[in-house]
């Protein structure tokens, strides 16, 4: 019995180690927005774009691919393995967000908000590259616009 407590106890540490401490508190994609991180359209195919009211079935669709590329690692209203994602399309432009879906190593390698980011949550695994297409990645962003 007092081996099962050890390593239970082994097992939590490891855990926290992992997830850290600061980081999983860390609301960076949730501050009040910054004006010139809204300027900011990030790195990739998508210079521009010009939004309308919710699609609703775009923002279904989006939600599907949400579920099957982004939930394992981010929730909406809760911090997972990577920040919450709620009102992330407040903090960020449009452009910004389907540039990351779309050419995400590129911006993590060379964009200094998303190098913010990953030095926030350095204990944790980068998101991998997507490599969603460009209809995809506006879907997940009009599924985040409805998670406000």
């Amino acid at each position: 019995m007092k081996v099962n407590s050890i390593i239970l106890s082994a097992f939590f540490i490891v855990i926290l180690i992992f997830c850290g401490f600061e980081t999983m508190n860390s609301p960076i994609i949730q501050q009040k927005p910054d004006p010139n991180q809204l300027k900011d359209k990030g790195i990739g195919p998508i210079k521009a774009l010009k939004l309308t009211a919710v699609d609703q079935k775009l923002a279904d669709k989006g939600s599907d691919l949400f579920d099957s590329k982004c939930a394992p690692c981010h929730h909406i209203k809760d911090v997972n393995l990577g920040p919450a994602l709620k009102g992330v399309t407040k903090n960020l432009a449009p452009e910004f967000i389907m540039n990351y879906l779309m050419n995400t190593s590129e911006m993590q390698k060379k964009n200094p908000y998303v190098q913010k980011l990953i030095g926030n949550w350095k204990t944790v695994p980068m998101m991998k590259d997507q490599k969603l297409k460009e209809k995809d990645a506006r879907a997940v962003l009009e599924f985040l616009r409805t998670q406000q």
